[in-house]
């Protein structure tokens, strides 16, 4: 049976002075699921600009048909306690809407500086990264909903499918939040002893063997799919094509999230490693690894290089990852990626507690 894990930050992760009570299978997961998303931001410019070539588009196919689906896996499954938690409307507050704030507006301004012009800033409109700590607090609001529900994942899921037939408003981002949805639902939703299938031995193996055969067809369709449809932000209207095409094509995405998604969860290590330690840091990480990344896609030499300095560019942005979940960074950044605004609430006997 899996341990459950106490949380304390916006991604449900625990203070790492409670290490005991952490399960590491979760903790790893999460590291490399953050490793995915600080590589596959480096890897988004040189994609756009046509230069990756084929083997980049390909992984670029690859890790964004699941690595966001994993993400809000886990943030759903560490969200199961959020209705009977205390102090919920802090830490909402506290670990999601002021780091939301303070990022969105920090990357606005960063990048107005980095492009020679101020840009404006509209904080229901979410900025570069900061779309995901938008949509982890809706989902986060809604999980009463979910719980009480019957086919909380079906409903979801239609929800996801649906959305895809209407032009959705920009605004929240709204196209992404629904499109991720059945994910978080699926982990506030499944328990403990199901997800505990996907670390049995065999299981593994047949991970690992789909995770192969999805790398081979991301290569095959490299140049071939449009990379949009995984990354679940555009009507079908907006994409091209009609309702039925368009219908195809999302529960092809879907299947293939799905697929990939449990492939990796098989494969993640179910004992403490060298990297379970950071797994209690990856809003550090994926706030911050931002900072450098947007840097350097400001920059002319980025676009210029070759296929060995990509493989360079994606060994540094491991280490990066690794750097930002280290103790030194969170103690300097705690104050804007969980602020405490003691200042801001009123004292209670359970704020005491």
């Amino acid at each position: 049976m899996l341990l459950t894990q106490p949380t304390s930050q916006a991604d449900g992760t625990a203070a790492p002075a409670r290490r005991a009570f952490r399960d590491p299978y979760f903790d790893n997961a999460k590291f490399l699921a953050i490793a995915l998303v600080v590589v596959g931001h480096a890897w988004e410019p040189l994609r756009t600009s046509g230069l990756g070539g084929r083997t980049l588009e390909a992984a670029h196919l690859f890790v964004y048909a699941f690595h966001l689906p994993v993400f809000s896996l886990i943030c759903g499954y560490f969200s199961r306690s959020f209705p009977n938690g205390r102090n919920k409307t802090r830490k909402l507050v506290t670990g999601i809407a002021a780091p939301y704030i303070l990022f969105s507006l920090g990357y606005t301004l960063l990048a107005g500086f980095l492009d020679g012009h101020r840009m404006g800033w509209d904080p229901f409109e979410p900025f570069y990264l900061t779309w995901f700590l938008l949509a982890l607090l809706i989902w986060r609001l809604s999980v009463p909903l979910w719980l009480q529900i019957r086919c909380p994942v079906l409903v979801a899921t239609a929800i996801c499918v649906l959305s895809g037939f209407v032009t959705l408003p920009t605004a929240l981002n709204t196209s992404q939040v629904l499109s991720f949805l059945p994910f978080f639902v699926f982990g506030l939703t499944v328990t403990p002893e199901k997800l505990a299938v996907l670390r049995r031995r065999a299981v593994r193996w047949i991970g690992a063997v789909v995770l192969v055969l999805g790398a081979g067809v991301a290569y095959a369709a490299a140049g071939r799919v449009d990379a949009e449809w995984i990354h679940w932000r555009r009507s079908f209207a907006q994409l091209g094509v009609g309702d039925s095409l368009g219908l195809g094509y999302t529960l092809i995405a879907l299947a293939a999230a799905v697929t990939l998604t449990a492939a990796f969860l098989a494969v993640v290590p179910s004992r403490e490693t060298w990297f379970s330690g950071y797994g209690s840091a990856t809003m550090y990480a994926y706030l911050l690894h931002g900072i450098p990344i947007m840097w350097m896609a400001y920059q002319g030499w980025y676009y210029g290089l070759a296929d060995w300095q990509i493989a360079v560019l994606t060994v540094g942005c491991l280490a990066l990852t690794v750097l930002l979940s280290t103790r030194p960074v969170r103690a300097v950044t705690a104050w804007a990626v969980e602020p405490r605004l003691t200042w801001l609430f009123r004292t209670t006997r359970a704020s005491k507690a």
